[in-house]
């Protein structure tokens, strides 16, 4: 006989040690007695029942905000912008010997400057100029971006953890990593990215002692998101199968210290109508 003891965590990075300051976007919930390691727990699984995630994250980031020019450095300033506020903001950086024009039916940005200049490669801002990434751009007088400007921000949230050890597969990792949950962004910015579990997705973890849980949140190319002090939730739902011992004599609180005693109650009396 298979018994199945199941258990769900509430998540909350305003009860959660933040190792990121206002971020909210690093946590560590400590003293959660988690699991127990048992000769008689044949699986444990956990899975992300729901989440709900602020976009509350910039478009331009501290991931992204650097703009290298062969005329010097230039820090963009974070925020949400649309392509004309980007290239009203990115103006008055730059200066006056430089134009900026954006063109509505191609998407894309055109620099210009009198004598020519140079996009260096150390730019991260290239998504949203529409360059390609560690690439230097020179002209002699202008400049159409090849590629459209890019103001979606990221497409997914990953959720990671270190201590379930879900082995599931990551292609930025270029293999297994720390993934436990990828969730697609279905908000506007300053909304609330909501997340359910509806195919009912289970990872299997480890036989092994988990006595706090750790929560990683990124975007897909793995740049840990800063949602600006607002509140990130979560709720995992948790399973132990364990088998039938045969004998009524067993110390089930032993097994785990999420058994409430209705838990050893209800396991005693199955097992005494085994063996009955």
């Amino acid at each position: 006989m298979v018994i199945c003891i199941s258990n769900q965590i509430n998540l909350s990075s305003a009860s959660a040690s933040i190792k990121n300051g206002s971020h909210n976007s690093v946590m560590i919930f400590n003293n959660m007695n988690v699991l127990q390691k048992h000769k008689h727990i044949i699986y444990n699984q956990v899975s992300l029942v729901n989440a709900q995630i602020p976009r509350s994250y910039y478009t331009v980031n501290d991931t992204n905000n650097l703009l290298v020019l062969s005329t010097g450095s230039y820090t963009l300033i974070n925020g949400n912008y649309n392509a004309t506020t980007f290239n009203t903001m990115v103006s008055s950086l730059i200066g006056a010997s430089f134009t900026m024009s954006f063109s509505t039916s191609t998407g894309k940005y055109t620099l210009s400057k009198t004598g020519g200049f140079s996009i260096l490669e150390s730019t991260t801002c290239y998504k949203l100029l529409g360059i390609a990434k560690s690439t230097t751009y020179t002209t002699t007088s202008s400049l159409t971006m090849p590629y459209l400007c890019n103001f979606l921000g990221p497409n997914r949230i990953k959720i990671k953890s270190s201590v379930f050890k879900t082995e599931n597969l990551d292609s930025s990792v270029n293999g297994h990593g720390e993934l436990l949950e990828t969730i697609a962004v279905n908000a506007s910015q300053y909304s609330l990215i909501t997340y359910e579990n509806i195919v009912g997705f289970k990872n299997t973890v480890a036989n092994t002692d988990i006595n706090f849980i750790d929560i990683t949140l990124t975007d897909e190319l793995d740049n840990i998101l800063d949602f600006n002090g607002v509140d990130v939730g979560l709720n995992l739902f948790l399973i132990s199968k364990i088998t039938s011992l045969g004998t009524r004599f067993v110390c089930f609180p032993r097994i785990s210290s999420r058994l409430s005693l209705k838990w050893v109650i209800l396991l005693y009396f199955i097992l005494f109508l085994s063996v009955s």
